[in-house]
């Protein structure tokens, strides 16, 4: 079984370009490519049917982004993701399909996520509490991207996804 590299991809640019070195890596070493998304879920459970409407839409969109992302690695880098699409918190959906991957090998995360790129310069820590859960849980290697990589680190899609947004 070839050996599985994990990016989690939250839509925030370092997501991106850490999806962007695990691709490059994924292809230099022969392992697959996963992509993780946990959906940020609507909880407006208590308005009769709009909670389903809303977290389809929600899933819908991501699944779209993800196989946008995966299209593009795949004509770039020459390697085809595999798509996981969770609900939850995101520190424990992302344990949730490392647990269930037995060729996982290493897990690709952005050194902050969407809540970190929001934040102002005095308050915003050395890293994502995302990243820092799973580097402290998993029993694999975490690959902790900064926002900062130089460009001929990350797989050539990830570069013409960035520049069309």
């Amino acid at each position: 079984m070839k050996h599985l590299i994990l990016a989690a991809v939250d839509g925030s640019q370092n997501s991106l370009l850490a999806a962007g070195v695990a691709a490059r890596l994924s292809a230099m070493s022969g392992a697959r490519l996963g992509l993780v998304h946990v959906l940020d879920e609507p909880v407006l459970g208590y308005w009769g049917g709009l909670h389903e409407r809303m977290a389809e839409e929600v899933r819908n969109e991501a699944e779209t982004t993800l196989a946008d992302v995966a299209l593009r690695m795949q004509k770039v880098c020459g390697t085809t993701p595999v798509i996981f699409v969770e609900t939850g918190l995101p520190e424990e959906a992302i344990l949730r399909v490392a647990a269930a991957e037995p060729a996982l090998s290493m897990v690709a995360v952005g050194r902050f996520g969407l809540e970190g790129e929001h934040r102002t310069r005095p308050l915003k820590p050395r890293m994502g509490h995302v990243t820092a859960f799973l580097a402290n849980r998993l029993s694999v290697p975490v690959l902790c991207v900064p926002p900062d990589i130089d460009a001929s680190q990350v797989c050539d899609a990830i570069a013409e996804l960035r520049s069309s947004t």
